[in-house]
């Protein structure tokens, strides 16, 4: 057997109505701080549900919901603030990566006192504690429930930058679809394409064992049937969704992501574009890219997907888009060349198994526009 190291500290409670019926296993403090962004979290009835939960089990809250797309760190520090004055125990995330991300980022924050001129420089060490988190998904992309990982936007860098550690796995994930049907169609398929980058890149990672890959390939296998369900504009299951998008987060908690995510980054920073529609934007061509290195591993994605190449998969994503209106104005080339410098300082990228040159990361964007 290949050696395997596999570990997921987070306890995973799904179905309707789970997080008032499992409230005693998740409930975890006498004062929770709720991080939400501007809406979604009390749209889709999962603001609700969580503080009818406390109240009945007696406990306290407080809302913190200044969390927008793509956080950064003055966002989690005005959240650390409000931990702070309130006297908060425990923190509960509610919503897309963007809370979730926001919530881990600000329990280790209060946990161990970090001082913001420091948070980009601190990374979280393996011995480091956190206020313990619960996440409550109300999208079908990020996995956040279930990694160590938060995104976190560093305006000095012009860059997303990950701070993760141990400490920043939530202690519980709660997995209600009944919160992903008031997400527009476009922030549904937009999660939906984070959820298949993350399968994708986790499936290539070097860290990728036998046990992770077949996670990854059942969430590909999983994902793409409703993508192309999305695309014809007829019922998706939204059950799938959030069941794959939490089966690629684990994935990615044991892998970490790659390239796609190195190259979207600067798309959503610079251009606007949704972090999971960037990651789609780019996957035709990145497996067009892997097919050298790795063509029996490839072909077993493209299997697992029901598709027999990457222009099929670039198909598809262009379908969606159109399907959404939400195709985006193509970058020019002055602007992908400055974009292409910047993946390959990223060290999620010079770990990997194949590292691009200059020109192969310009023809894998030029693929997607």
């Amino acid at each position: 057997m290949d050696s395997l190291r596999f570990f997921l500290p987070t306890t995973i409670e799904s179905g309707a109505n789970c997080v008032r019926l499992a409230a005693e296993r998740w409930v975890c403090g006498n004062k929770a701080l709720l991080v939400t962004g501007h809406g979604g979290a009390a749209a889709s009835g999962a603001l609700a549900d969580v503080q009818t939960a406390l109240e009945a089990r007696g406990v306290a809250w407080t809302l913190f919901d200044g969390i927008s797309a793509n956080p950064d760190a003055d966002q989690v520090y005005a959240g650390v603030a409000r931990a702070k004055e309130e006297g908060c125990d425990f923190v509960v995330g509610i919503g897309g990566g963007s809370p979730l991300d926001a919530a881990k980022a600000i329990a280790w924050a209060v946990a161990m006192d970090v001082p913001q001129e420091r948070f980009f420089r601190m990374r979280p060490e393996p011995e480091d504690k956190a206020l313990p988190i619960v996440a409550i998904p109300t999208t079908c992309g990020t996995g956040s429930e279930v990694t160590p990982y938060s995104i976190i936007t560093d305006h000095h860098a012009k860059t997303k930058k990950n701070v993760s550690g141990p400490s920043l796995f939530p202690r519980t994930a709660l997995l209600d679809a009944r919160y992903l049907s008031s997400l527009p169609p476009a922030v549904l398929c937009d999660t939906a394409l984070d959820a298949l980058s993350h399968a994708i890149e986790g499936a290539y990672s070097p860290r990728c064992s036998r046990f992770t890959e077949m996670m990854a390939l059942e969430a590909v296998h999983t994902i793409v049937p409703e993508l192309v369900r999305m695309a014809h504009g007829v019922f998706v299951n939204l059950a799938q969704l959030q069941y794959a998008a939490t089966v690629a987060g684990v994935v990615i908690a044991q892998t970490g992501t790659g390239l796609v995510h190195a190259m979207g980054y600067p798309l959503t920073y610079y251009k606007g574009i949704p972090h999971g529609r960037a990651n789609g934007i780019l996957l035709a061509g990145y497996l067009d890219f892997m097919v050298r290195p790795c063509a029996a591993l490839t072909e077993r994605i493209l299997e697992a997907a029901h598709l027999t190449s990457g222009e099929e998969l670039h198909g598809l994503v262009d379908a969606l888009l159109d399907t959404m209106g939400t195709t985006p104005e193509a970058p020019s080339e002055d602007e992908l060349m400055r974009y292409t410098r910047e993946p390959l300082r990223l060290e999620l990228v010079r770990r990997y198994r194949t590292m691009p040159s200059p020109e192969e990361v310009m023809d894998i964007y030029r693929t997607g526009f």
